[in-house]
């Protein structure tokens, strides 16, 4: 009687056993298409965010001309790419990101508009923590935490 106790004891066991080797597998295996998807998320949100900076970076460029007096105005195909660009950055910063970088992404497009616009000026250390300001929330949203960039520079 001990014997046949015993083994269907170690039968029910080994159906235990099996039943919780599956369900581990089956959490692996969504483990798994979690960190994919997250993964890929994260990449499509560098090349997004790096396509932002190029659009800004075109624009820092003219400003920086413009404050510097290296260049009396902002060129009409700059000034149109801007306005075009900005819009596209905004919905590409919408699709993937926090509110944070979409905040400084608008506090930045929001100083940059009337130096373009309506003639106002700005030194290029304002116009540079604007966007420094955008890069490190883009930083801290894609979990780089080495602290922020700041620019050091002394033009």
């Amino acid at each position: 009687m001990l014997q046949n106790e015993r083994a269907k004891h170690e039968e029910s066991l080994q159906k235990l056993k099996a039943k919780n080797e599956a369900a581990l597998e089956d959490l692996k295996a969504q483990i798994d298409t979690l960190k994919q998807k997250e993964l890929n998320r994260h990449f499509d949100k560098l090349a997004i965010y790096k396509d932002v900076i190029h659009i800004v970076s075109e624009i820092l460029r003219e400003l920086e001309a413009v404050a510097t007096s290296t260049q009396e105005s902002i060129s009409a195909d700059v000034e149109h790419s801007f306005a075009l660009n900005r819009n596209k950055a905004y919905g590409y910063i919408s699709l993937v990101s926090c509110q944070e970088v979409l905040d400084k992404y608008n506090e930045m497009i929001d100083f940059f508009i009337p130096l373009l616009y309506e003639g106002k000026q700005a030194t290029w250390e304002q116009m540079r923590e604007k966007a420094d300001s955008m890069l490190n929330a883009m930083r801290n949203d894609l979990g780089i935490n080495e602290g922020e960039v700041v620019y050091r520079g002394t033009r």
